[in-house]
């Protein structure tokens, strides 16, 4: 690396690539001069900022955000850890796949649940978080949950049986689609009254989709080919 600041634009804001080899005291003025050439594509931005390259103390942190906030209009707010930061750009390539392909003009919920919380869109429904018991969603299109679903979750509210759900995990969720409960099979070990069987601890996440087939609700595995 001979740059010894590289600035990268990523999902959640900004990230450093910091020459390891030059000192820290020349690393500030680099990202002073940087800055300087291109604070002006994150003007009045509120920003995550993540760092590569250059072991840095906490306190060497705080001095290149104290820098690029005294020299731009960049409002720094969280400094990204590495699985925050993975995290952070999956979540931004899921939403923007989803929105492309899945579910036009769906309503994004970021957070899970709290038991009694009632949440309801008249369009697609897309939670990124847990659904407890004692919550509720209701969408009247599609409804996907990047979490485990464990309270009430109804899709095509408004009598839409083409309508899913789908989620990572489904544990003892009740599941209606327009106006069909699922039951499961008697003999399938499940609850009665349309509740699914608890996820047992280290158990892994197998995503599950229900949908409408021959007048019942079904759930199967949820893979891309079902789309």
């Amino acid at each position: 690396m001979t740059q010894a600041v590289v600035i990268k634009s990523k999902c959640y804001g900004i990230h450093l690539v910091l020459n390891p080899d030059v000192p820290f005291p020349e690393l500030l003025e680099a990202v002073i001069e940087k800055f300087a050439d291109s604070g002006d594509f994150f003007k009045n931005a509120n920003v995550g900022i993540s760092f590569e390259g250059y072991e840095l103390t906490p306190k060497q942190e705080y001095e290149l955000i104290a820098v690029i906030e005294a020299h731009t209009s960049i409002n720094i707010v969280c400094i990204m850890e590495e699985e925050q930061v993975r995290e952070a750009c999956v979540l931004a390539e899921t939403e923007a796949l989803i929105r492309e392909r899945v579910t036009n003009h769906a309503v994004f919920h970021y957070g899970s649940l709290k038991p009694g919380d009632d949440l309801h869109a008249d369009a697609g429904l897309v939670v990124i978080g847990n659904v407890p018991k004692g919550a509720k969603v209701t969408a009247g299109g599609n409804l996907i949950i990047f979490g485990t679903l464990d309270g009430f979750a109804h899709a095509g509210a408004y009598g839409d049986l083409a309508a899913y759900i789908a989620a990572l995990s489904i544990d003892t969720g009740q599941i209606q689609i327009g106006k069909i409960l699922f039951l499961p099979p008697e003999n399938s070990g499940k609850k009665k009254g349309g509740f699914l069987r608890r996820r047992k601890e280290g158990e892994s996440f197998s995503p599950q989709i229900a949908r409408v087939r021959d007048g019942h609700v079904i759930m199967e595995p949820c893979t891309k080919d079902l789309f």
